[in-house]
């Protein structure tokens, strides 16, 4: 705790010798937009001190100035700013239902929920199930659970000039209580851990907590089910097909034209 108030003290105390220095700096600039910097700085570093001494920090400051926009969201501050002046999350819903979209449904889904602002939420780090069991595993979870995807890798017009950001390598879509629209996407393939949970902005705050009682069920079950998907990994231009026939799991190279777009693969007895 000492050594979190003094890092503290000198960060305030560096805020004005910073602003002094800014004045006798080049006159283009915005008025106040050093000083601003330099606030939004040491507020930046001394919340990252806290946070490791285990003190609960002081509530965010919105900064009100249009001219840092661009500061705020390189600094981190964007949720704090989205928060308004540390306004309390609302509660989350209880969890009663989750539907899973098939791929005819993808359509429907997309047009339903064109106005959503999507939050997401990768491995956190913790040691929870979510964040740490292979993806391949958790991928037979959910086919026992929901069935086949709602959108693969292979889901598309062309397979190439994609960027590799660009390579979704499969996507549950979910609807939760009939009205709320959520998603659990694979990007690193089946040699992976964890995967990638997405939810309509608003529930930013508690994202966690709502992956959590989405996600439950998949935490929860032992089941496992059949399944192969196409695997594209970009580092090497591979193609494989991969998954689990019952016994074991398995990933193997294929062809590049031996894939057509738009049709996935079909598992067979041995692969």
């Amino acid at each position: 705790m000492a050594a979190a108030l003094a890092f503290l003290l000198a960060a305030v105390l560096l805020v004005p010798a910073a602003h002094a220095q800014q004045q006798r700096g080049s006159s283009n600039e915005e008025p106040g937009l050093g000083r601003l910097y330099q606030q939004a700085r040491a507020q930046s570093l001394v919340r990252d001190r806290l946070d490791d001494e285990r003190v609960a920090p002081l509530p965010p400051v919105r900064l009100r100035t249009p001219g840092v926009d661009s500061l705020r969201a390189r600094l981190g501050l964007r949720t704090a700013a989205r928060a308004e002046g540390g306004r309390e999350a609302p509660p989350l819903p209880s969890v009663r239902t989750r539907q899973a979209v098939r791929r005819l449904g993808r359509g429907a889904f997309t047009e339903r929920f064109a106005g959503v602002d999507w939050a997401y939420l990768g491995t956190t780090g913790r040691r929870t199930l979510l964040d740490t069991m292979e993806t391949r595993r958790l991928r037979a979870r959910l086919q026992a659970l929901y069935g086949d995807p709602t959108l693969t890798v292979v889901d598309a017009e062309s397979l190439d000039g994609r960027p590799r950001s660009d390579y979704i390598q499969f996507a549950y879509w979910l609807v939760v209580n009939d009205s709320i629209p959520a998603k659990v996407v694979d990007t690193g393939g089946p040699f992976g851990r964890g995967l990638v949970f997405a939810a309509p902005a608003r529930y930013r705050q508690r994202l966690r907590a709502w992956r959590q009682a989405v996600l439950a069920p998949l935490a929860e079950t032992d089941l496992r089910a059949r399944y192969v998907d196409y695997y594209f990994e970009a580092g090497t231009d591979t193609w494989y097909r991969a998954g689990y026939d019952g016994r074991r799991f398995f990933a193997r190279p294929v062809r590049r034209d031996a894939i057509v777009a738009g049709q996935r693969p079909t598992l067979q007895r041995d692969p």
